[in-house]
């Protein structure tokens, strides 16, 4: 595991266990409870990245932060990462890293958060870079994720950019993405990812599988070389359609 960085979460819970609203806890005999808990599920004895989850609005940022740096002077975790508050945090414990989405079609961070992390020096690990698969290509307005908890909920079904009309309005972005991939003989995804690494230099993006191959052909998007051109046809066009999406989901 010498080559390994482990991150991992606290502060977040189910209301009913696996499902049901999510509450926010991040007491310091939680945050406590949180690390030993996976220091023992993880069968290591320290975590590299260690995140706040969720702000929860209970309990002082600096509180937080100040439990932070207590795990890293004891060895438990060696750096925090903040969802939030990134300033407040920063002052009482530096902060390495956050986590928030960010993808082609998930820009805001671009104007609430970079100036902020570049300003403190801190990396930005980006959650979704794929949409939620939206931008690996494999999706289309016929795709159906099923809708009911009981059947096991796929939150996709409700998130925007899956809607059909959505899907239809932003397919131009899809066959651009497709179209630079088949030049450089790259999948969908490998492109996305690339164009995410393209953005900024602390920016490591953290694509979701459960399939090796596809761990794989992720990691391969760091040889994916992006022109100018494409980089900057995908960054206007992007920047358009996401405005339909978002748009679309105001006017419901």
């Amino acid at each position: 595991m010498e080559n390994a960085i482990i991150a991992t979460k606290f502060g977040v819970s189910f209301e009913h266990g696996q499902s049901g609203a999510l509450l926010t806890d991040s007491r310091p005999e939680t945050i406590r409870k949180a690390v030993e808990g996976s220091l023992k599920r993880l069968n290591t004895d320290h975590i590299d990245l260690y995140y706040q989850q969720r702000v929860d609005k209970k309990i002082p940022v600096e509180e937080v932060a100040g439990v932070m740096g207590e795990l890293i002077k004891e060895g438990k975790i060696n750096t925090l990462a903040d969802a939030d508050e990134i300033r407040r945090a920063h002052a009482v414990c530096p902060v390495t890293a956050i986590q928030s989405r960010y993808s082609m079609i998930s820009r805001q961070k671009e104007v609430e958060t970079f100036p902020t992390v570049e300003e403190l020096e801190i990396g930005f690990v980006a959650f979704s870079p794929l949409a939620n698969g939206y931008l690996s290509g494999q999706y289309d307005k016929n795709s159906q994720f099923e809708s009911s908890e009981e059947k096991g909920l796929d939150y996709r079904s409700f998130l925007p950019q899956f809607k059909p009309e959505n899907m239809d309005a932003n397919q131009a972005l899809i066959d651009l993405i497709n179209r630079f991939a088949a030049e450089r003989e790259a999948t969908a995804a490998q492109i996305s990812l690339a164009w995410v690494l393209a953005q900024k230099p602390y920016i490591v993006p953290i694509p979701g599988t459960r399939k090796p191959e596809r761990l794989i052909e992720n990691t391969r998007s760091a040889e994916v070389i992006l022109s100018v051109e494409a980089k900057l046809t995908m960054h206007y066009l992007s920047s358009q359609l996401l405005v339909n999406i978002w748009a679309a989901e105001l006017n419901n």
